[in-house]
């Protein structure tokens, strides 16, 4: 882009490059009131770009929040143009959902936005992220791990949400403000080491610039190449992922097998995998012990993964569900989310020809129950009797690892009870004491599909 070119200049030349606001576009602007969103508006203005004006108030800051949404207001006037404020209780917000104040802001506004924006007939959302705010992005990207997907920083584009002067630095962002006279609000949080994106643009961004003066033009430059260079990444991982990872039902299947034989598997893994948190450290990790003994597990908070014999079994982590479901007499079948059971009643003739050996089908001495049957996760203490051990006692726990059920089966494993008795694992094995026997007229048919 041109040096010698004005700002706007410079933003009509991106916008239209990009593709993104214009004139036959119209634009919602997420203002906050300070310079950056400020100066995004007078160039939609002079640019003759369509807009009205967002502003969210998150009460964070007391007076001054008040503050920013009425200069905001005086701004839509100065412009004349309609301006949407909503205030919200984030802090409030933010301890229910137990998330950071910085993360309940993000989530409340981005949904504010997108409902104005489909009220409303917006056709872009458009926020004041300028190249400084991309190359403190990146910097924390690499201090914190990332991939090759890090290093682009802020896209320019995300569906409908738009960053229409992210081509322009700091510094010609507020030299434009000087020049144009544009009044705006200082955000008194900015100036706070307490988030780490201030450390950054406080201590090490003046630091890099004592060795590099054109810090910015540096980065500039680099990020579209970073940019092109993710896409031929992403297109290889896409393509080793199709055959490395396999779902079955809601669990990824990793075969082990051909996770020694793909090219790059550390960075095939972690591109996969970083999604539910997992670092670079965890997935080396992995790699090593594909030669060890079944058992191993890798956590983070959102899910987790199992070595087993042939599989790493990846495991998304729910709430446990602690749910009681009652079964009546009466009902034909049960909902349980991941399946369901089915019941049907038979007439017992010959209780040698109604041996039934598939896992996911109970039959049961109808006689034998007390309605309504309890449906229930197992827990730890669970005992029964299982079918073919002649009445000897065994806690679920033992019959799983007996068994070598994967934890992550083992974790979902429903059983139904009747009368504080264990009649079915469910999908596993049946209770001795429930079983049909040559005095059996009657049987309940459990099928789980």
């Amino acid at each position: 882009m041109n040096k010698n070119k004005t700002l706007l200049q410079k933003f009509m030349e991106f916008n239209a490059t990009k593709r993104m606001s214009s004139a036959k576009k119209k634009t919602l602007l997420t203002v906050s009131g300070g310079v950056d969103s400020v100066v995004m508006c007078d160039l939609f203005y002079k640019a003759g770009f369509p807009f009205a004006i967002a502003h969210c108030n998150f009460q964070l800051r007391g007076d001054e929040s008040d503050a920013d949404e009425k200069f905001v207001k005086d701004l839509g006037k100065k412009y004349n143009v309609e301006v949407y404020t909503i205030k919200f209780d984030t802090g409030k917000y933010a301890a229910e959902k137990k998330i950071s104040t910085q993360l309940a802001a993000r989530e409340l506004r981005y949904e504010w936005f997108e409902k104005l924006r489909t009220d409303n007939d917006f056709q872009l959302i458009a926020t004041a992220h300028h190249l400084n705010d991309n190359i403190e992005t990146i910097i924390y990207n690499l201090a914190k791990g990332t991939g090759i997907r890090g290093l682009r920083g802020i896209p320019v584009r995300q569906g409908n949400i738009v960053r229409p002067i992210l081509f322009a630095s700091r510094e010609e962002i507020e030299t434009f403000q000087k020049e144009q006279g544009l009044e705006f609000r200082e955000d008194s949080s900015n100036q706070s080491d307490k988030y780490s994106r201030n450390k950054i643009r406080h201590h090490i961004i003046p630091l890099l610039k004592e060795i590099n003066p054109s810090l910015e033009n540096t980065f500039a430059e680099k990020i579209d190449l970073f940019t092109e260079l993710e896409e031929l990444y992403e297109k290889k991982i896409k393509q080793a992922s199709t055959q490395l990872f396999l779902q079955r039902k809601a669990d990824i299947y990793i075969p082990i097998l051909k996770l020694k034989k793909t090219h790059n598997a550390s960075s095939v893994l972690y591109e996969y995998l970083k999604d539910f948190d997992f670092t670079v450290e965890q997935v080396e990790d992995m790699l090593h012990s594909m030669d060890s003994m079944s058992g191993k597990q890798f956590l983070t908070s959102k899910a987790r993964i199992i070595k087993d014999r042939r599989f790493f079994i990846l495991t998304k982590l729910p709430e446990r569900d602690f749910t009681i479901k009652l079964l009546q007499r009466e009902d034909a079948e049960i909902d349980l989310g991941e399946g369901k059971l089915v019941l049907t009643q038979a007439a017992i003739r010959d209780p040698k020809s109604e041996i039934i050996s598939a896992p996911n089908i109970a039959l049961v001495d109808s006689a034998k129950l007390e309605f309504p049957l309890t449906v229930r996760r197992w827990k730890e203490g669970d005992y029964f009797y299982p079918i073919g051990m002649k009445m000897k006692k065994k806690k679920l726990k033992k019959f799983f690892t007996d068994a070598k059920v994967p934890l992550n089966e083992k974790e979902n494993c429903w059983i139904i009870e009747s009368g504080g008795r264990i009649v079915w694992v469910v999908g596993h094995r049946l209770d001795e004491r429930f079983k049909v026997t040559p005095h059996t007229t009657n049987a309940l048919k459990i099928r789980f599909q």
